[in-house]
């Protein structure tokens, strides 16, 4: 029953990650953009503090309700897990990604 119940979290963890990879891949840009347009934040030059918030935002949510449905919900740490470590893997390819868009004027 051991190695069933085994089989069970991965495919549950696999799950939660396919899930994170997903919401990450089409919410993440959106909002991110809107944070940036509701605070007024500059495209170019990227940085200061209020760039950076914005694209940190939404990580910092999911890490910490990740946090919390993990200590809380035990029955589905396997899927909050792969879940909340798939979007911040994710989130932050993302992150870098769009810094160097962002900074490509510098480059040209």
């Amino acid at each position: 029953m051991s190695d069933v119940w085994s089989g069970v979290r991965w495919a549950l963890m696999w799950w939660g990650a396919l899930a994170g990879i997903v919401v990450c891949a089409v919410g993440y840009w959106p909002l991110v953009y809107a944070l940036r347009r509701a605070w007024d934040v500059p495209v170019f030059p990227p940085g200061g503090g209020l760039y950076w918030l914005a694209w940190g935002l939404p990580l910092i949510t999911v890490a910490t309700i990740g946090a919390t449905m993990f200590t809380i919900w035990r029955g589905a740490r396997a899927a909050v897990a792969g879940f909340a470590v798939a979007c911040l893997l994710t989130g932050l390819a993302m992150c870098a990604f769009g810094y160097s868009v962002d900074s490509m004027p510098y480059y040209m």
